[in-house]
C-alpha cells in the first residue's frame, strides 16, 4: 500500500504553521510560514517501473493556497480558513495522460497567549481526489489534527498531537511529534515525515537542504475497471529562496524523486497493479505573496 504521506505532512505543516513569529522554510510548498497565497510548480521525470509492467510514468503538479478568511477569538485565538487545490497529470509510457484534481478547505483555530509558553492548534480540513468523470462520496477526503505545543526557549520549540484521517475507505491515527531549533542563521526543522536543514546566507537569501514525501492518491470513475490510483514516493531537494520583497518570494528546488510506488485498485479495492518507481530527477519552483 502506498504511503498516505498526506496525513503526517498535514501535521507538519500545522505544526510549523503554529509558529508564525519565525520565518520557517517552506522548500515543499505545503504552506508553512506566514499565510499568504502560493504557486508552486514541480516536474518529476521517467520513472520506469520496477516490476512486471513495462513502461514508465512522468509527472508534473500545480499547487495552490488561497487564504480565504481569518478573525481573532477571545484573547491569543484566530480562527480561520483557507482552499487549496492541485492539478496533478501523469503521462504513462507507453499509455494516456491522465489529470488527477485536489480540493481542500480547511477551518483551523491557533491558541498563543502572550503570557504563556504554551500554545494549542486544530484543523479539519475536508477534500475531493478525483478525476472529475464522476463525484461521489467515493473521492470525498477529510484529515483532523489536534496540537499541544511548548516554547522552551525562543530558538527551540516542541509539539505533540494526534492527527486522523479518511480516504479511499482507508483510516489512519497517526502521533504528530516534532520540533523547530533556530541556532543563529541556521534552522532545523525536524516535524516527520518533514525534515529540513537551512542557512540564511543573507537577509534575503536562504539554502536549504530537505527531505519529504511526495506524490497522492485519487477516485476515478473508468470503463476499465480502475477505481483508486496512487502514487507515492520521497523527494530530497536542495533549495535556494530569495525573498525579492517583504511580500513576495521565490524558490527554486531540485534533487532525486526516490522510494517511489503505483497502486491500481478495483470497485472492490483488490489491487490491480502495485509497481515500485526507479528514481527520477526532478525540478520546481514557487512563487508566495505573504500577508
Amino acid at each position: 500500500m502506498p504511503l498516505k504521506f498526506t496525513l503526517s505532512l498535514c501535521a507538519a505543516c500545522s505544526l510549523a504553521a503554529s509558529l508564525p513569529a519565525a520565518e520557517l522554510i517552506d522548500p515543499a510548498a505545503f504552506g508553512f510560514g506566514r499565510p499568504g497565497y502560493m504557486v508552486d510548480t514541480t516536474f518529476i521525470g521517467q520513472q520506469d517501473f520496477d516490476g512486471s509492467l513495462r513502461g514508465s510514468l512522468e509527472m508534473f503538479e500545480v499547487r495552490t493556497i488561497i487564504p480565504v478568511w481569518s478573525t481573532k477569538v477571545g484573547e491569543g485565538g484566530r480562527l480561520s480558513t483557507s482552499l487549496g487545490y492541485n492539478l496533478t497529470q501523469i503521462n504513462f509510457d507507453p499509455g494516456d495522460r491522465l489529470d488527477l484534481h485536489t480540493l481542500e478547505a480547511q477551518i483551523a483555530y491557533f491558541w498563543n497567549s502572550p503570557t504563556s509558553d504554551w500554545w494549542g492548534l486544530g484543523f479539519v480540513t475536508p477534500g475531493l481526489g478525483t478525476d472529475f468523470n464522476g463525484i461521489s462520496l467515493d473521492d470525498f477526503q477529510i484529515s483532523a489534527l489536534g496540537l499541544i505545543g511548548y516554547e522552551f526557549t525562543k530558538t527551540f520549540t516542541i509539539a505533540g498531537g494526534v492527527f486522523a484521517s479518511y480516504a479511499n475507505e482507508d483510516g489512519t491515527l497517526l502521533p504528530a511529534l516534532g520540533f523547530i531549533w533556530r541556532p543563529g542563521d541556521w534552522i532545523v526543522q525536524v516535524t516527520p515525515p518533514f525534515m529540513v536543514l537551512g542557512y540564511q546566507v543573507s537577509e534575503p537569501l536562504t539554502l536549504s537542504l530537505s527531505l519529504y514525501p511526495s506524490g497522492g492518491s485519487w477516485d476515478l470513475d473508468r470503463n476499465d475497471g480502475t477505481n483508486t490510483l496512487a502514487v507515492s514516493g520521497w523527494q530530497s531537494a536542495a533549495s535556494i529562496i530569495w525573498k525579492a520583497t517583504d511580500k513576495l518570494t521565490v524558490s527554486l528546488r531540485g534533487g532525486i524523486n526516490f522510494g517511489g510506488e503505483f497502486e491500481i485498485r478495483d470497485e472492490q479495492e483488490r489491487v490491480r497493479v502495485d509497481e515500485n518507481l526507479d528514481p527520477a530527477p526532478f525540478g520546481a519552483l514557487n512563487v508566495r505573496w505573504s500577508f
